[in-house]
């Protein structure tokens, strides 16, 4: 899911952004000063979300850092130019721009920060993502929970056809089984106890049961407030399954094309379902 936050707090400016992914990927890009607060906010992250690709700026804003002069340096260097000026004979004394040129005169020196104001800014950022993760989320599971009803419908369908499918599958077997037993004299129990092993491997009962309990499952879930994604990333495969198991028994076409049917509405959802944690 998608989603952004930004907080200011004392000297500090946080910003993540959140980008859909299947696994949970975070980049973060720190001033020099806050290096050792990585790992810190990576496992905030971590505990507050389990899939997404999280982007966080943060900053230190200027004025934090100070410089002081290396005087006994500056010192040295300047006598050194006026030794240099008096054997070369250049008239123009060493000056200040001579000095601030080099910049190694000047030392670095970081001022210090509040810790607790940093913390308390990723935190406000972090909530204000969560957020908007959450409201995007309601509107995918509101999705999802459509397309559940159009899988049952279709599930529904497809077990209305099944005692047709069935009773028209051993009625052909019966009537070819008749014919061959007046041509070549078979065995008339054997060939029947064949055409019931047929018939019995064309019954998608158990399939369409199967089916009934994964929607059920995804629905309780959905409803949860919990991390859902993987979750339901194992019971689409499982649907997906059963749907490619009707599709290599049945022999009714209108099965089938209910089959196609549920297989496109699975891969719908799986698109959404990737988006939630």
């Amino acid at each position: 899911m998608t989603g952004f936050g930004s907080s200011e707090k004392g000297d500090f400016r946080v910003e993540i952004r959140s980008l859909n992914s299947r696994f949970l990927e975070m980049n973060l890009r720190l001033s020099p000063g806050l290096m050792e607060q990585e790992v810190p906010l990576r496992n905030i992250i971590r505990g507050r979300f389990a899939r997404g690709r999280f982007d966080v700026f943060a900053v230190v804003k200027p004025g934090r850092q100070g410089f002081s002069l290396n005087a006994s340096k500056a010192k040295q260097v300047y006598e050194a130019l006026e030794g240099l000026r008096r054997e070369l004979s250049i008239g123009a004394p060493a000056g200040l721009p001579e000095l601030l040129a080099m910049k190694d005169l000047f030392i670095s020196e970081e001022t210090g920060y509040d810790i607790v104001s940093f913390t308390e800014a990723c935190e406000e950022a972090i909530s204000q993502v969560e957020a908007m993760r959450a409201k995007e989320g309601l509107m995918i599971a509101e999705d999802i929970t459509g397309r559940l009803e159009m899988l049952e419908r279709i599930n529904g369908r497809m077990k209305d056809l099944l005692p047709v499918t069935l009773s028209a599958l051993k009625e052909k077997f019966a009537s070819k089984i008749k014919s061959m037993l007046q041509e070549s004299g078979w065995d008339e129990g054997r060939l029947m106890q064949e055409a019931a092993i047929l018939a019995e491997k064309a019954d998608i009962a158990e399939e369409l049961t199967r089916i009934t309990g994964h929607l059920g499952q995804m629905r309780k879930i959905i409803g949860g407030n919990d991390k859902i994604g993987r979750e339901l990333d194992f019971l689409l495969q499982e649907l997906h399954r059963e749907a490619n198991t009707i599709g290599s028994k049945t022999t009714d076409m209108e099965i089938t094309a209910r089959v196609i049917e549920f297989k496109t509405e699975v891969e719908r959802i799986r698109q959404q379902a990737q988006n939630l944690q």
